[in-house]
């Protein structure tokens, strides 16, 4: 069993990373055996009683932050510790990484969605004791490339932030389709956009609900490579934020069928998602097993994933329905393998049967629902990495 964990990452809940650091830091307290965090954790993000829990690692942060300004940022070797080490994509570690050096070992922690992986790449890679991968997809690309050493732990949904709750007709007796994520070109928004579009000339009454929003928001610009939607949201000059409404607009979805929720807080994701009738995620590509799309399934809603990358872990037996018809997209660079365009006739064809047939729709999420809510928990994936780590 690991011991003496030291995590490179800041925790917080308003992202992925940051949700595994703290589910990762709560199973290693409930263990009695607490992490050295080596990033302060942003508190401020968290709910009370996660807060409450992870408070006492602070003693162990300051006193190595100390010790690290003592020696002059020259980096430190942990004693009897081994350090995770978060890496972007091409396996570039994040700043902790040039500070600290696990003594009793270094383990790379990566999803992963540039795939160019070239000498140099593989190179960074292996200065790493073992790398570990949050999808099959990210594991089979790194063993192919002759990596010795790829443990995979998939990532989940806490069921206490997750209530199932009934819906309140917050939006009346519309047929609700919700998609989330942030506004990429990895994450397809555009092929959302254009199914509602063609849904709505069926069902003029349907609603789109988004959380779309990008805490990067210069990043979406890149949407705009798709042939579906030429242009990218425009950002507002007051506030900064992605002008999503008007772009939905632009590519034919009026502001009467659209819902643009901003950011969600942790306790607002569930309440928004006993609303809807359907979600949509047709993916271009995801590192891990995307957990909004977790967070739907685990709420009970029917959900419509694409059948590629990261999705993958996530489609069994009927607990959604797949976006199989899947297109590769060019990679002259060798940095998109696996990446897809799925279909919009499929996605609006899924759309449609979700509209036509609910009692089978709603027997389809309950499967999804007890799927996540049993095998995909962050307790679940925490047990799993901390074991990956021993």
């Amino acid at each position: 069993m690991a011991q003496n964990l030291a995590l490179t990452w800041q925790l917080t809940e308003i992202h992925g990373w940051g949700l595994v650091g703290v589910h990762t830091a709560l199973c290693l307290v409930d263990r009695q055996q607490p992490p050295l965090l080596l990033e302060k954790p942003a508190f401020i993000t968290m709910r009370p009683s996660t807060r409450e829990k992870l408070e006492g690692l602070m003693e162990g942060y300051h006193q190595i932050s100390a010790l690290s300004v003592k020696h002059g940022g020259r980096k430190l070797k942990l004693h009897d510790c081994t350090a995770l080490h978060a890496l972007g994509n091409g396996f570039v570690p994040g700043p902790p990484s040039e500070l600290y050096h696990g003594g009793a070992g270094n383990i790379g922690v990566i999803a992963f969605e540039d795939t160019r992986l070239d000498a140099a790449t593989l190179d960074r890679a292996r200065l790493y004791d073992r790398i570990i991968v949050h999808s099959s997809f990210n594991r089979d690309l790194l063993l192919d490339r002759g990596l010795p050493d790829v443990r995979v732990a998939l990532q989940g949904v806490d069921p206490t932030e997750m209530p199932l709750l009934p819906a309140t007709g917050l939006f009346g007796d519309r047929f609700v389709v919700f998609s989330g994520g942030k506004i990429e070109y990895r994450k397809a928004q555009d092929v959302v956009l254009a199914a509602f579009r063609r849904f709505l000339e069926r069902h003029p009454d349907a609603l789109l609900v988004t959380a779309w929003h990008n805490a990067w928001p210069h990043t979406s610009a890149d949407i705009a490579e798709s042939t579906l939607t030429p242009t990218a949201p425009r950002i507002d000059k007051a506030t900064f934020k992605l002008r999503i409404t008007d772009w939905a607009a632009d590519h034919g979805v009026p502001a009467k069928n659209f819902v643009d929720l901003g950011f969600l807080t942790r306790a607002q994701i569930a309440p928004i998602l006993a609303e809807c009738h359907a979600a949509l995620f047709p993916n271009r590509c995801e590192g891990a097993t995307n957990l909004v799309a977790m967070e739907a399934m685990a709420c009970g809603v029917p959900v419509i994933l694409s059948a590629n990358t990261g999705h993958r872990d996530l489609i069994r037996d009927a607990n959604c329905l797949a976006l199989t018809l899947q297109t590769p997209l060019p990679d002259r660079e060798g940095s998109r393998q696996g990446w897809c365009d799925s279909s919009v006739d499929e996605a609006l064809a899924h759309l449609e049967t979700l509209y036509a047939n609910r009692e089978a729709a709603r027997a389809m999420a309950d499967r999804g629902k007890i799927f996540i809510r049993t095998e995909r928990t962050w307790r679940d994936f925490a047990e799993n990495f901390i074991d990956a780590a021993a």
